[in-house]
């Protein structure tokens, strides 16, 4: 764009008294136009605007250039402490320059983005519920959980995207017109120190939101594809249901310089099980070691005893491993993780939480060696 500012001179000429102007030009410099983001509608890029915030006593919101922003020339830099008291704290713009926004089919193609970084120690979370708000007053809050929207593990020293897709927000059980959306809202909570950046509404698919939690998913440690269950620490602090009763007497025994793990669950009683943690009762981690690794174990039994072997994640979910009927010498049993759909059956994989044995038709059971193997 051209930009040139031409002023009249006035002339007089000689004593006739005629008169005629000269262009003299003042500014001549050539501006090259931004380029606009194909979809993007802006909240936040570089400067305020219209952006409105309200801490009060509770914090800081500035504009800064004291870290390279993660585009431009600036960023936001936001410092709270609900806890001093403030009965809210936020800040908020609108993407359409005040005028109303009809979401109604465009939620289900459009994101909330944004970047964010830490101001000091990486963090897990950033405490802000948005919200779309109409002209109103009404509005769909949603909290912005990273641990579904952070394209990372944690929030860093690195500029990272949070991305929300609209669809997630409530607008069918919140009062809000999904036909006159006014601005984005940002409710803050808790306490926070970060640095924010490019704040949008962005074309965004379900594909794409898939396609960045499978990237996630991969920069997530791996388990250890060879584990020792049983022998661990110590049987009584590995294992609970330990202690004898009317039901079943579990304990270690020797035989034969073997030590193993010796289950006798009684007839007529309806509770006969016991679980087993080989991580300090910590979540153990099975994630990127499903497709290759196998449970294995040695079981000798009286005649009749049947039990059951269940996985279990710390969210719930279980599945039956394996079901024992009999075996009057020692039987090498494997059982590949991979045959048992850990990620189909919705298992979190890196919060495995024990082995749980379940007693179904009475008798002896020994078990020993207890591995997870490549």
């Amino acid at each position: 764009m051209k930009n040139t500012f031409v002023i009249g001179i006035l002339i007089i000429v000689g004593a006739c008294g005629s008169v005629k102007f000269q262009k003299q030009t003042l500014y001549d410099r050539y501006e090259k136009p931004l380029p606009k983001k194909q979809g993007a509608q802006t909240i936040f890029e570089d400067a305020l605007g219209t952006m409105w915030h309200e801490l009060a006593e509770c914090g800081e919101f500035s504009l800064t250039n004291e870290i390279q922003p993660h585009s431009g020339k600036s960023c936001i830099k936001i410092i709270w402490d609900r806890g001093k008291g403030c009965t809210w704290a936020g800040f908020g713009n609108s993407y359409n320059n005040w005028a109303p926004v009809d979401l109604s089919q465009d939620r289900f193609k459009k994101a909330l983005s944004f970047y964010v970084k830490s101001t000091s120690k990486p963090v897990k979370s950033i405490p802000i519920v948005a919200n779309l708000e109409d002209f109103g007053g009404g509005g769909s809050y949603y909290f912005v959980d990273a641990k579904k929207y952070l394209n990372g593990l944690e929030i860093d020293s690195i500029w990272r995207q949070i991305v929300v897709p609209l669809w997630d927000f409530p607008v069918n059980e919140e009062e809000v017109d999904i036909y006159s959306i006014k601005q984005v809202k940002f409710q803050l909570e808790g306490t926070g120190s970060f640095y924010l950046d490019d704040i949008e509404i962005i074309d965004y698919s379900k594909k794409e939101y898939q396609q960045m939690r499978d990237a996630v998913e991969l920069m997530k440690p791996k388990g250890k594809a060879n584990q020792s269950i049983y022998p661990g620490r110590s049987l009584k602090e590995d294992i609970w249901g330990y202690e004898n009763n009317n039901c079943q007497i579990l304990e270690e025994r020797q035989e034969e310089n073997n030590q193993h793990i010796y289950w006798n669950f009684k007839p007529d009683c309806n509770w006969s099980k016991w679980g087993i943690n080989w991580n300090n009762w910590y979540q153990v981690n099975f994630r990127g070691i499903t497709a290759t690794s196998k449970i294995i174990f040695k079981v000798k039994t009286s005649p009749g005893a049947v039990f059951n072997i269940k996985l279990e994640d710390f969210h719930g979910h279980s599945t039956i491993i394996y079901t024992h009927e009999e075996a009057s010498s020692w039987k090498l049993i494997k059982i590949s993780l991979a045959e048992l759909d850990l990620k189909g059956k919705k298992f979190k994989l890196d919060q495995i939480k024990q082995l749980l044995f379940e007693g179904l038709e009475p008798g002896e059971v020994f078990i020993d060696s207890i591995k997870i193997v490549e």
